[in-house]
């Protein structure tokens, strides 16, 4: 019901997430996560994005975790990166999960890519 109201309430997003990760298949995982990341945020302020970025990132870290899909997470990070308006602000955050994610993949290139873009 709040979703329906406001498709912008991350937390409410978080939740229907959760709930379906608790009782759903991988399939209605993937799909609650990413009509969660489709919304994203009307004004590019940085207090507005917060909580969309960590939808990203739990998202990212549910395919790493559970699924065990380290290429789907490193996409999953790349999508995000590609999303934030980098010339009004950005996230370390992500910077450092995705370059974090290709290291474990003892991926020390791309890690390095990634820092340095």
């Amino acid at each position: 019901k709040r979703l329906a109201e406001d498709t912008f309430d991350y937390d409410a997003w978080f939740e229907y997430a959760k709930l379906e990760e608790d009782h759903g298949d991988s399939n209605a995982v993937r799909e609650v996560y990413e009509q969660a990341v489709s919304n994203i945020p009307p004004a590019q302020e940085k207090q507005y994005w917060k909580r969309y970025i960590y939808l990203w990132i739990y998202y990212a870290i549910y395919e790493e975790l559970e699924m065990t899909d380290l290429d789907r997470a490193s996409k999953i990070y790349d999508a995000c990166i590609a999303i934030i308006p980098h010339t009004k602000f950005s996230f370390a955050k992500i910077w450092i999960f995705a370059a974090k994610l290709h290291v474990r993949r003892k991926d020390l290139t791309a890690a390095r890519k990634v820092l340095g873009r």
